[in-house]
């Protein structure tokens, strides 16, 4: 049994996710921490807000807002004014977020040792940007760790889960606090770069239209759109359904909006971490992990006999949203430290057998 551990840190929540997409196999864990790095008064490190490590706990210092500042030699000074480089600051989230993974198995990564990790960056990087990171990534010691960009990641959770064939061609819009990037990608690799766009008053729409035009594509070329957000905008889930549904609406393309809608990126980081690849598509869902809120499909391609032909399991339940009748779909399961424990525990145990 293959397993992978899928880590995003976004500007404001970062996530870890530890699955296995083969059959019968445990739900994915998700551990969600608010992208605040902490720093003991004896040295060690912790990745988390008031809300997840709790009122009253003394902290030597703390940083946060550094993800954007990854590449900038100034650094990032934190609440005691001592100053870190934004990519050390995010290499040290990454190895926080792994400890409260273990214990993880010592087998079930594709070489067959231990299960394998991908972590994601920003889709705007350039190359340099990302290789900064790896550089820091290799100094802590985590040299074993794949990057790839959210966008890439959001592909293989969607080509995963949802996707009925291998190869499609898929539009990634985020949007956070700086603006928004379209992303094309295709048969799991990104097409080019990233199309920023940041307070230039255009929609939604006209935005994937001008990256498909730049390769010479049409918005009937797409076979999908996933809606994924970061920051505070993230958080406005009536803003993130209003960008999905006026895509679906003005593009007649199949859009979604991702889980969490930020926890898209660690979900596909981690099913390619446990192998997954788009040229060898098999729909194996790996279900919703109990931190999802909701995940819902916005559906205006008018389809005879598959308009809901989307294989899933019951409580990973997508909501299709066809044209002329449109219910969003609320799906809150509690999450716990315990049932993090517990989690883990079948997942270990599954491949043990």
């Amino acid at each position: 049994m293959s397993i992978g551990v899928g880590v995003r840190i976004g500007s404001v929540v970062s996530t870890a996710v530890v699955a296995s997409n083969d059959p019968g196999s445990a739900d994915p864990v998700v551990i969600v921490r608010d992208t605040v790095l902490n720093q003991r008064k004896d040295g060690g490190t912790v990745l988390g807000g008031e809300s997840e490590l709790g009122a009253g706990r003394e902290f030597a210092e703390s940083w946060s807002g550094f993800v954007g500042r990854v590449g900038d030699p100034s650094g990032v000074a934190g609440s005691a004014d001592t100053r870190y480089r934004a990519e050390d600051l995010v290499a040290t989230s990454i190895r926080c977020l792994l400890q409260e993974c273990e214990p993880l198995p010592d087998r079930g990564g594709r070489d067959g040792g231990a299960p394998d990790i991908v972590a994601t960056y920003p889709s705007r990087w350039d190359s340099s940007t990302a290789a900064i990171l790896r550089d820091s990534l290799v100094y802590a010691g985590l040299e074993r760790i794949t990057l790839v960009s959210d966008a890439e990641a959001v592909s293989a959770w969607f080509e995963s889960e949802i996707a009925a064939l291998a190869g499609t061609l898929i539009g990634i819009y985020h949007v956070d606090d700086t603006g928004a990037a379209v992303t094309l990608v295709r048969s799991g690799v990104a097409a080019g770069r990233a199309f920023g766009f940041a307070g230039d008053g255009s929609s939604p729409s006209s935005r994937i239209a001008t990256a498909l035009g730049a390769f010479g594509w049409m918005p009937e070329n797409l076979d999908a759109v996933v809606v994924t957000g970061d920051g505070d905008m993230a958080g406005d889930k009536a803003a993130m359904t209003a960008i999905a549904v006026s895509v679906a609406e003005k593009l007649s393309v199949r859009c979604e909006l991702g889980p969490g809608p930020e926890q898209s990126a660690a979900l596909g980081a981690a099913i390619l971490a446990a192998g997954f690849t788009s040229t060898s598509h098999q729909i194996v869902p790996i279900g919703l992990p109990p931190s999802h809120d909701v995940t819902e499909v916005f559906d205006n391609i008018p389809r005879v006999a598959t308009a809901t032909a989307v294989a899933v399991e019951p409580e990973a339940a997508v909501a299709v949203i066809e044209p002329a009748k449109r219910s969003y779909a609320r799906v809150a399961i509690g999450v716990s430290a315990a049932l993090v424990v517990i989690a883990l525990a079948a997942l270990a145990y599954f491949l043990l057998l």
